[in-house]
């Protein structure tokens, strides 16, 4: 495709590429800037289209990695929800609390030679390889028993109750599924 052809079919699509974007976005001036950082990249990018017949897919698939990138960076800064900005922190730290007690509990359920190992490493924080020389085992072992003593853990906690994780992966709320005494406070 010449530079000619490229620059003609990229102009033809521009009106829909931009209300393409347009639908994604709160306001215009949103969809203005994503629309030009858009074409730049394809004008950029030119050199990378093989097939000139499938421009108008390429466009469109640049448009969403405009979008998703824009979303990304927009993420962090957006508002928290009312409920959440006047929750207060102390639920949260309560929670957390309850969900370490629960787990201390299931934790000394455990067979004695998985219990150590995740013991050593999520309540004292030791590495790994420190464990794997205290214990006399090797690396390999120590991760494999910590790993499947996490994931018993898991299933212990996954059992008595329901989790909800932020984006970090942090416990942020839980509700009860049986009656086993889990996940209350010390």
């Amino acid at each position: 495709m010449s530079a000619a052809e490229f620059d003609g079919a990229v102009a033809e699509f521009s009106t829909k590429l931009r209300a393409f974007i347009r639908r994604r976005v709160r306001d215009d001036a949103t969809a203005d800037d994503l629309t030009q950082e858009t074409l730049l990249k394809v004008f950029r990018s030119r050199a990378a289209l093989r097939d000139g017949q499938r421009i108008e897919a390429w466009l469109y698939r640049i448009a969403r990695t405009t979008l998703i990138d824009h979303y990304r960076k927009t993420k962090p800064l957006e508002e928290l929800p009312e409920v959440l900005a006047t929750e207060p922190a102390d639920e949260v730290g309560e929670l957390r609390t309850a969900v370490m007690v629960s787990m201390k509990r299931f934790l000394e359920e455990l067979p004695e030679a998985y219990r150590e190992p995740v013991r050593l490493a999520e309540l004292e924080g030791i590495p790994l390889a420190r464990i794997a020389l205290r214990s006399g085992l090797s690396l390999t072992a120590v991760k494999s028993r910590v790993r499947r003593g996490r994931a018993m853990l898991k299933r212990k906690l996954q059992e008595c109750c329901r989790f909800e994780f932020d984006r970090h992966g942090q416990v942020i709320g839980w509700e009860r599924r049986a009656a086993t005494g889990c996940c209350r406070s010390a």
